[in-house]
């Protein structure tokens, strides 16, 4: 079917969904806000095109008598009275039982509709000026899944060192901390508390929606959904409750057709409030995003021990914050959990080699023992440790040799422990036999504990 190129860009433009947000994101401002916008232009199309009403009318009346009172009293508003009732005699009574909604009924669904728009178009237009441009790191992130093995390789490294920039990995910052929640345009957080907004926004929305149809419609209850419900449930229909009327009074009786979409509100108001708990609780604690990122780099092998727990919250906390974890999220939703995980092995083996390079370089003058979280320095450096590690790699290297020797390829998987697997690259690196390149994701998160063992310059060459 044909349509106006510039009307069905736009409307694809402004109402399409987007590759940064979740399914009840997109049951509010897409879903809700298409149903919406459908049922006003059918109930627009009955109104000001057909005939809204049709009046049952004396027999004396002709045709055009017959259209004035339709008019008349379309516009002048209709009053309910049950069946079983007498027509009130005192006009303030009949004033009193007046249904005048529905010739607004299409305006209404209209507001409605921009109203559920709204809170997605500020979480467009604010996360533009974030400066994490998650649309295109999603969409690239998609791309990557049907791309070559020889490219992919590549293409990951280029998206990680995109993401990187994006995050600012290698930018200090001064945090400023609400309760346990770190926040700023350039902490990390800036994205993830605009998410949140939005999210609270779509919750502000729903409950203002009730509040609204109950003012709208003149009900005197303030769950009116419920009240329905219960009314069905009972087996009272519209001749009994008088909700939504099809036969009315304006001195006639007039026939009238409406539509009820109260019901989806509370399947959406319930969806959207549970998911806005849902993320609050993800976001605002760091254990929840410490477990996101955990279980993304599973293929890491990390350990539950106290150093590889420090390496965990390092990387979580000091390289992604909240956004970084937000994105890989995202990713995770629309481009797969296998660039999920990949995306954020690249971003924790890039980060600690980074911190690794930078201690080469430095020098402190701490006493103490260090912790993972403190960075890696010289002053960690034993000597006797180192030679005692040498000796005892070399008699170990030769038979990691020949057990790989006797696979087909060398592997960080084919040993018990990361120490080993450095082991094994710093005797072929020292005895200068020629290996397949293998991925160096883990032996980046056992330097912490060979640092005490290897000098800077050692550990700078393995990386």
């Amino acid at each position: 079917m044909l349509g106006i190129p510039f009307l069905d860009s736009a409307f694809l433009k402004i109402f399409s969904p987007t590759t940064y947000d979740d399914r009840i994101d997109r049951l509010n401002y897409f879903v809700t806000s298409s149903l919406l916008t459908f049922f006003a232009i059918l109930v627009s199309a009955k109104q000001y095109v057909g005939s809204p009403i049709q009046c049952w009318v004396p027999m004396e009346f002709k045709s055009g008598w017959e259209q004035y009172t339709e008019d008349y009293c379309f516009i002048q508003n209709t009053y309910w009275v049950h069946f079983d009732d007498p027509v009130p005699e005192d006009v303030n009574d009949r004033h009193g039982a007046e249904i005048g909604y529905y010739q607004w009924v299409p305006i209404m669904l209209v507001l409605q509709a921009l109203m559920f728009f709204i809170p997605e178009w500020i979480w467009k237009t604010l996360n533009k000026q974030s400066g994490l441009d998650l649309d295109t790191i999603v969409k690239e992130a998609k791309n990557l899944r049907t791309s070559k093995c020889n490219e992919r390789t590549k293409e990951l490294e280029k998206l990680a060192l995109f993401v990187e920039e994006c995050l600012e990995f290698d930018t200090p910052h001064h945090q400023n901390r609400y309760f346990c929640f770190n926040y700023g345009y350039s902490l990390g957080s800036y994205v993830t508390l605009l998410y949140l907004f939005m999210k609270s926004l779509f919750v502000i929305n729903i409950f203002s929606q009730f509040m609204i149809l109950n003012n709208f419609l003149g009900t005197s209850h303030s769950l009116w959904g419920f009240q329905i419900l219960l009314d069905l449930w009972q087996g009272r229909e519209w001749l009994d409750s008088g909700v939504f009327p099809r036969v009315t009074m304006c001195d006639f009786k007039v026939r009238r057709l409406a539509n009820i979409h109260r019901f989806w509100f509370l399947f959406v108001a319930a969806s959207t409030l549970l998911n806005f708990i849902y993320f609050v609780y993800n976001t605002i604690l760091a254990s929840n995003r410490e477990r996101t990122a955990r279980l993304l780099l599973l293929h890491m092998k990390l350990d539950e021990t106290p150093t590889d727990q420090a390496i965990l919250r390092r990387f979580v906390h000091k390289a992604l914050r909240p956004d970084g974890v937000l994105l890989l999220r995202f990713i995770d939703m629309y481009a797969g959990g296998m660039m999920a995980r990949d995306l954020c092995g690249q971003l924790f083996a890039d980060f600690y080699r980074e911190q690794y390079h930078r201690a080469t370089g430095s020098h402190t003058t701490k006493s103490s023992s260090p912790s993972p979280d403190d960075g890696f320095t010289e002053t960690q450096y034993d000597p006797e440790k180192a030679k005692l590690r040498k000796e005892h790699t070399h008699d170990r290297g030769w038979a990691l040799w020949h057990l790989v020797k006797n696979t087909s390829i060398a592997s960080s998987e084919r040993f018990t422990n990361g120490a080993e697997y450095i082991e094994f690259i710093l005797f072929f690196r020292e005895n200068d036999i020629s290996v397949i390149h293998t991925e160096l994701a883990i032996l980046d998160f056992y330097l912490v504990e060979l640092t005490y063992a290897y000098s800077a310059d050692r550990i700078y060459r393995v990386c």
